[in-house]
């Protein structure tokens, strides 16, 4: 696929847009989650992974366990990605933009904290790591001490 870094699917657009709109609610609210709070990360296609490694990276202080039912919050997230060639005078070369969206939701349903993240690479990472890391840093910010 040819493209142009920066360019996203109109799908992605909106979805980002309304996850910013909640985070700019959520903003105005000054939301703590206790520190040592439950929570699950929902599994999405192996995206769990990352974010678990990013919340150990990151020192984030809550503990993750395996069911919902046991959460006290949810971590969904869903993950996008675009992949093209780009082609310069000097070199040319593959970028992929990995963007990624998150949701916590408290266990009675409330949307506690929401945020959207794009990291772009020219490289064959994908960035999935740069997301999920990015991810943990802010959830750790909402962790009261």
């Amino acid at each position: 696929m040819i493209g142009f870094p920066g360019r996203i699917p109109l799908k992605t657009a909106v979805a980002l847009f309304a996850l910013a709109l909640v985070c700019a609610a959520a903003h105005h609210q000054k939301i703590t989650v206790p520190s040592g709070s439950t929570v699950y990360v929902d599994t999405n296609n192996g995206f769990d992974i990352f974010i678990l490694a990013a919340f150990q990276e990151k020192h984030v202080p809550l503990r993750v366990v395996p069911t919902r039912e046991k959460a006290e919050y949810i971590l969904d997230s869903s993950l996008f990605h675009d992949a093209g060639f780009v082609a310069t005078a000097k070199t040319a070369g593959t970028y992929r933009i990995s963007e990624a969206a998150f949701k916590l939701t408290a266990k009675n349903g409330d949307i506690v904290w929401a945020y959207a993240a794009t990291k772009g690479m020219l490289s064959r990472g994908g960035g999935k790591q740069s997301v999920a890391e990015a991810c943990a840093k802010h959830i750790k910010a909402l962790v009261s001490k």
